[in-house]
């Protein structure tokens, strides 16, 4: 496995526990009777939607698309759009609950870039994985040149 999508996959593991933390721990105060208001729902879906799930998919992505003339292009974006990703989550996860406390418009800032990074960072691995994405070529040329780098 590239070590870009160990990275992917091991974040999205990492958000994975957090995000369930965060469920467990709201549905532990919503059958107390207090609901866990923002901005922890928002949070939540977006440690599972975001960090889980996206990072899962670009991970494996990178791993199992098939390669064109035996490499893996696009390590390069690939790993832009794993930082932007990642920094968007970030942010978010920093500005979401300064802005629902009120705390003023440096953080409204913050929180919009947070919107903004990982919808690049999607756009940067989008234009990374397209060529092989077109790139599927029929077994026996793939054995060939595997066999061609091997030897």
């Amino acid at each position: 496995m590239p070590l870009l999508s160990r990275w992917c996959v091991r974040c999205a593991l990492a958000y994975l526990i957090i995000g369930m933390g965060i469920g467990s721990w709201m549905l532990i105060q919503q059958s107390r009777g207090h609901a866990a208001g923002a901005p922890w729902p928002a949070l939540h879906a977006h440690l599972l939607l975001v960090g889980f799930f996206l990072l899962l998919v670009m991970g494996v992505a990178h791993w199992m698309f098939p390669r064109v003339s035996g490499t893996r292009p696009g390590r390069t974006g690939g790993w832009i759009a794993f930082w932007l990703v990642n920094a968007g989550l970030l942010l978010r996860v920093l500005a979401e609950p300064m802005v629902d406390h009120g705390h003023g418009t440096p953080w409204t800032w913050v929180l919009d870039a947070a919107a903004v990074l990982p919808t690049i960072g999607i756009a940067a691995f989008s234009i990374t994985i397209l060529p092989r994405v077109r790139a599927a070529i029929d077994p026996e040329t793939a054995r060939a040149l595997r066999a061609r780098v091997k030897g």
